[in-house]
């Protein structure tokens, strides 16, 4: 009875990890009633002490694993294929934790190999030690973990079978390692070939992940183009819709209607082209035809789909500006600097409460004035913003204010200033015209 009680609890504090690991990457358990989500863990503990006692070997493993994707299942809502995917996850992870706790016993502290395994090993204090190291390389990797896991496993059924055929091999190969360990030293070749089908798994994930993401831009991009020949296609509608009310207002004339009539008729019309949304994208026309107008056009989609009101205030005299006419290297180095401020101006705004979002372009002794204006969530520590790890959208996320100042450094004709009020963060951008 002693060791049944021993076993459950061994069994507890490993599961326990299990419910850990799942709070640090889905953040918080969905299931609202916490005496079913302690029956759903206790459920599990039960599983999991019955499958170690009554099974052995690679099904041993397989079977504890069961349990665990009942944890994911039920407490945090996910469907069956991504609660087994994320299980295979964890115990991929569980395997240093495990090399090092059994490593440090034997070798550190001294503990024979024949006490440990058949006293210590799978222990309280040992599956304690091994949940403690799982969770801190959790919290490391969370965010390279969470990419993983959000991979769609129902659109990636090749990846998921090899994830769980890559799980089986690493249980047998895991298996005979310790197994092996436990007699001689002889286990670098199951190290080479753990640490192998690893790193080709990891690998896969990551190419999967970036080709996710290549195709993610694609579609927006394709919902950009869709949008952008919406437009379009309502401008030929209201274009055609025009020469009709002009014809109207001829005929008025012609008929000798009153001229109080016909103002009230002409403002009826002013009032709805006023109102239509082309009318926001109109001042675009401005931008030089060399990727700029698309660029700013792409941005502006963006920040509405988020929900940012964005305003827009063009003037006519850039359509002869010094943008129609940078060299390649500017040209990009403008883009880059835009776009990582246009990027943060639009996070930032989308996590405020008033969500406005300002761009505005003149031209001011023929160089080019580009202003960019967003609504801000916390306050913004003025002498902190573009240095390293330090941006206006939280902790580690000041890389492309990075790249921008370097663009600066090198970059003569542009040039770079901010400004914090009690509701807005200004972003001035200036480009020299050095041709006149």
């Amino acid at each position: 009875m002693s060791e049944i009680i021993k076993g459950f609890l061994s069994c507890s504090v490993l599961t326990m990890s299990v419910y850990f690991f799942g709070k640090i990457l889905f953040i918080k358990s969905k299931t609202k009633n916490q005496v079913i989500e302690l029956i759903i863990f206790v459920s599990s503990c039960i599983l999991h002490t019955a499958f170690y006692f009554l099974f052995s070997g690679t099904l041993k493993t397989i079977l504890i694993c069961s349990s665990f994707a009942i944890i994911f299942k039920y407490v945090f809502k996910l469907n069956y294929g991504k609660s087994i995917f994320v299980t295979i996850i964890y115990s991929i992870l569980t395997i240093i934790p495990d090399l090092i706790v059994t490593v440090s016993f034997i070798y550190i502290l001294g503990v024979g190999k024949d006490t440990f395994y058949n006293s210590m090993s799978g222990s309280v204090i040992c599956n304690l030690a091994v949940g403690i190291i799982i969770l801190i390389i959790t919290y490391i990797l969370k965010k390279p973990l969470k990419k993983i896991i959000d991979i769609n496993i129902s659109t990636n059924k090749r990846l998921f079978f090899i994830s769980i055929t890559t799980m089986i091999a690493l249980a047998i190969f895991f298996y005979n390692l310790i197994k092996t360990f436990q007699f001689n030293n002889n286990i670098a070749s199951f190290l080479i070939v753990i640490s192998a089908l690893i790193s080709v798994l990891f690998y896969t994930f990551k190419q999967r992940i970036e080709n996710d993401s290549i195709l993610k831009s694609y579609d927006e991009l394709l919902d950009i183009m869709k949008n952008y020949e919406d437009d379009i296609e309502e401008q030929r509608t209201l274009i055609h819709e025009t020469k009709n009310e002009l014809t109207t207002i001829r005929c008025k004339i012609k008929d000798k209607e009153k001229e109080s009539e016909i103002i009230d008729y002409i403002d009826s019309i002013m009032g709805d082209k006023v109102s239509s949304k082309m009318s926001k994208y109109s001042k675009f026309k401005y931008l030089p035809s060399n990727g700029l107008k698309g660029f700013f056009y792409y941005k502006v989609s963006e920040a509405e789909r988020k929900g940012i009101k964005v305003s827009t205030n063009i003037s006519k005299k850039i359509e002869n500006s010094i943008l129609g006419k940078l060299d390649t290297k500017h040209f990009k180095d403008l883009a880059r600097v835009i776009g990582v401020y246009l990027d943060n101006a639009i996070e930032a705004s989308s996590l405020s409460e008033e969500k406005k979002l300002g761009i505005e372009l003149y031209l001011i002794k023929n160089n080019v004035e580009i202003i960019i204006s967003n609504t801000y969530h916390e306050a913004i520590d003025e002498e902190k913003i573009g240095k390293e790890r330090y941006s206006t959208k939280g902790k580690n996320r000041g890389h492309g204010l990075l790249l921008v100042k370097r663009i600066l450094k090198d970059n003569n004709n542009i040039i770079s200033n901010n400004e914090v009020t009690g509701e807005l963060y200004i972003q001035k951008i200036s480009i020299i015209d050095n041709t006149k």
